[in-house]
């Protein structure tokens, strides 16, 4: 049998140095030649950017979860038990995209006929809202459970430096009626830097 203690001890530490310098300068040299995505760039790839929320179901959770929160109330349509959004990073240079992961259990009837929205708006410090966008999630919502999701917010190259707030809304919309129903809303904050 091969003893590594042994062997290690045989391999003088001066043999390592041109090794890790070799390595070194590689790194360098790959660093020096690797260049950032330009906001042209950017600007360009974000035409074929999938910009919809990904959700994802999770059995497991969806279990602990109705363990944990009380059932859906009788005669009731859809209830939110956990809404969560974090964002990544919390601080972002314009050109960049922010990640917008996001957790919900919902509860809701089976016979329920409904479409759900989800409704994201985005308020400068003062308040003044900036931009809102709609987006239907019914068919990734489509039974009660915990699910995950995640999508991504483009900041562009104008966008102004400084304090933003992000204010998620899960809508419900039936057919009965014609108004909607706020089911639950979360918020989070990001800050947007210099590009230099």
């Amino acid at each position: 049998m091969f003893d590594m203690t042994r062997a290690q001890r045989r391999i003088h530490p001066r043999r390592f140095v041109p090794v890790i310098l070799v390595g070194l300068s590689l790194i360098a040299s790959g660093c020096a030649t690797f260049r950032g995505e330009t906001c042209e760039q950017f600007e360009a790839n974000r035409k074929d950017t999938d910009y919809s929320t990904q959700y994802q179901f999770s059995e497991p959770d969806s279990e602990t979860a109705a363990k944990n929160f009380k059932p859906l109330p009788r005669g009731a349509n859809a209830m939110v038990r956990l809404y969560r959004i974090h964002l990544d990073p919390p601080k972002v240079k314009p050109c960049r995209h922010l990640t917008i992961h996001k957790e919900i259990y919902l509860q809701q009837s089976a016979r329920l006929n409904r479409t759900l929205e989800e409704v994201r708006e985005i308020y400068t410090s003062d308040g003044t809202l900036i931009a809102t966008k709609k987006e239907s999630v019914g068919d990734r919502l489509r039974t009660s459970g915990y699910y995950t999701g995640e999508t991504l917010l483009p900041i562009p190259e104008n966008t102004p430096l400084g304090k933003y707030r992000i204010v998620s809304k899960l809508v419900l919309k039936t057919k009965k009626k014609s108004q909607a129903i706020v089911l639950t809303k979360t918020s989070a904050s990001f800050q947007v830097l210099s590009r230099r």
